[in-house]
């Protein structure tokens, strides 16, 4: 046009004009593009990015919305670490806490020649999360399983069955005793609020994450057996998160050499020289987290998580999900707790129990699907 045409300023100003066009059709391209992955339509997200790359000149748009689209499809548009809770939809009060864990791949279980090992932790397997997950930065709380008690009039196992286990400090035993329930701490006194909720049942935690996902319509559930021990190992492949042996610093609440409980008991078997001057589970969050953001997974308490028990895992979920079987009769317990010898803190043992078991050991923390 510019050989046929005078003057020039025409063509400069079509340019401009095509130039113009353009951008507020990147623009609105890329608005689409966002709109489809907040919605969970990547398979449309993918074919606007088609329409860009015809469209030309939009590379960076194009670069920037792909790098997008992936972290949605893996981490649902949150960022690894990132901490997240969910509004309940009629309700003017927030989920607890939860972290969103970088997805990846580890070796669940322990090897033959791990000391302390169990058959029970074998064999070793490849586990691979191609999507990220969120799970709670520390245990439920008194004061948070109390909100769930009190908007529902739920009845725990251990108030329908009017008792529970308990702490006593002179004989240095657990101890059958009743009217205890979870406003009880590991002694049967009254629990703080910021105590990790003892005395529940796996029922009791599965009715509370239950709860929560009617609440806000979003897919809460217990953390997997496989999603525990991935984010317990802290992305390390030792015994423990720290590594093999004590700890060089304060990192959890464990049975130290150094800790005595108020009758001037001392731990049979200890991480030697250590201690964190506690007996009992301390309130949740009172030692630093772990390399994913996360507190409380090695000591404290124990907690439930939502799978069915199996004497191994030969056939086990290699994508990390729940490995549940009908007619379930056992569930399992993860993390060390207050009172767990080292062999028994190790990031590969775990534990069978009844689904209505409770005691002082025992609590539970939040997973959810991104």
């Amino acid at each position: 046009a510019s050989y046929v045409r005078e003057p020039q300023d025409i063509i400069e100003g079509a340019h401009e004009e095509i130039a113009s066009f353009r951008n507020r059709r990147v623009e609105e391209l890329e608005i689409s593009a966002v709109k489809a992955m907040d919605s969970g339509d990547f398979g449309g997200a993918e074919r606007v990015l088609i329409e860009l790359i015809a469209l030309g000149g939009a590379d960076t748009t194009v670069n920037q919305l792909r790098r997008r689209l992936e972290e949605a499809r893996v981490y649902g548009g949150f960022r690894p670490g990132q901490v997240i809770r969910d509004h309940f939809l009629n309700e003017g009060m927030w989920t607890p806490d939860a972290v969103v864990v970088l997805a990846g791949s580890f070796v669940m279980g322990s090897s033959a020649f791990e000391e302390g090992r169990e058959d029970n932790e074998g064999p070793e397997h490849r586990v691979t999360f191609r999507r990220g997950f969120a799970i709670g930065k520390r245990e439920i709380s008194v004061e948070e399983f109390k909100v769930f008690v009190s908007k529902t009039g739920y009845k725990t196992d251990a108030e329908r069955a009017g008792y529970s286990t308990v702490y006593d400090q002179y004989s240095g035993r657990l101890m059958k005793r009743d009217d205890i329930n979870w406003e009880m701490n590991y002694e049967g006194a009254e629990a703080q609020k910021d105590d990790p909720v003892v005395h529940v049942s796996w029922n009791d935690a599965n009715a509370y994450v239950s709860w929560l996902a009617r609440g806000t319509g979003k897919p809460y559930r217990l953390p997997s057996e496989a999603e525990f021990e991935y984010v317990m190992r802290g992305g390390k492949t030792g015994l423990y998160w720290w590594g093999d042996g004590s700890p060089k610093k304060v990192v959890e609440n464990l049975t130290g050499e150094g800790d005595s409980s108020r009758s001037r008991r001392r731990w049979s078997t200890v991480f030697k020289g250590y201690t964190d001057h506690l007996w009992g589970p301390a309130p949740g969050g009172s030692f630093a987290a772990n390399p994913y953001g996360l507190h409380d997974l090695t000591g404290n308490v124990g907690e439930w998580v939502r799978v069915c028990w199996h004497e191994t895992f030969i056939h086990a979920p290699a994508d990390g999900s729940a490995w549940i079987n009908p007619g379930c009769k056992l569930r399992v317990i993860r993390g060390g707790y207050w009172a767990s010898s080292p062999e028994q803190t190790r990031a590969a043992f775990r534990l069978s129990a009844k689904p209505d078991r409770r005691d002082a050991r025992i609590g539970f923390r939040i997973a959810r699907d991104l």
